[in-house]
């Protein structure tokens, strides 16, 4: 989310997708009712999308799921049932295609793999749309071993599963103060076991941890920014680029 404001800030049309069950990023966008998956399978119509300016650019969150235990078996209905994945499919498309976009950013449910039909169903649909977007991945940390060995098993069965574009990147996310060098160092490991080319340490930043207030007013993490500078500037990252400052 903090990425979506960043590359909007510098004039950026940005769509960010929520495919996390809890629907955390289009609470903050002020999105109340069922996203898209659930409102398909209900039969209701939803306002499951927010569009909005933000500094020079434009932001578009689409609640795909974020409604809570119902997840997985609203998935499996809407690609058994050929009814609902054209309704699925149309109101989709018609979104995508009414809001065009420089850069899409993914707020994926923890730990999921692209071999699940949530990710599949919305992959799908959308690549139909936009065939020639380019897909990146970052995967995201904390900063105990514990949490970067599970990481590390994660990216090797998760990118095993996958022909999708690429990932480029990994993050250790709100190291605490005093744990800086022990981050550098689970960093250095992990991109040595990946050998992806991009590596970001985010320090604690207390105005974002647990943050309820309007999407418009989260504050943009500083190293953020320089990861969206980056990924402007430098969109193919073949050299290796730490962000630890």
């Amino acid at each position: 989310m903090n990425l979506s404001l960043a590359l909007a800030e510098r004039g950026f049309r940005v769509l960010l997708l929520d495919r996390d069950n809890v629907g955390y990023s289009s609470r903050l966008a002020g999105i109340e009712d069922l996203g898209l998956l659930s409102s398909v399978v209900d039969g209701v119509e939803s306002r499951f999308f927010e569009h909005f300016k933000f500094k020079k650019g434009f932001i578009t969150v689409v609640k795909i799921t974020g409604d809570g235990p119902r997840y997985d078996s609203d998935v499996k209905r809407v690609m058994n049932e050929p009814e609902l994945r054209t309704r699925f499919s149309n109101l989709y498309t018609n979104v995508l295609k009414s809001y065009p976009h420089d850069y899409v950013i993914v707020d994926n449910a923890s730990l999921i793999t692209f071999d699940h039909d949530m990710v599949r169903l919305e992959t799908t649909e959308y690549l139909k749309n936009y065939p020639n977007m380019p897909v990146r991945r970052i995967y995201v940390s904390n900063n105990s071993k514990l949490a970067v060995d599970e990481t590390l098993a994660y990216i090797s069965n998760a990118e095993s599963k996958t022909t999708v574009g690429k990932a480029i990147g990994f993050c250790i996310n709100m190291i605490a103060p005093g744990m800086e060098s022990y981050a550098e160092s689970l960093l250095d490991k992990a991109l040595k076991a990946t050998n992806f080319n991009l590596g970001i340490l985010i320090p604690f930043f207390e105005e974002v941890f647990q943050y309820a207030d309007e999407m418009i007013n989260m504050p943009i993490i500083p190293r953020v920014r320089r990861l969206a500078e980056l990924i402007v500037s430098n969109p193919s990252l073949d050299t290796k680029i730490i962000l630890d400052k």
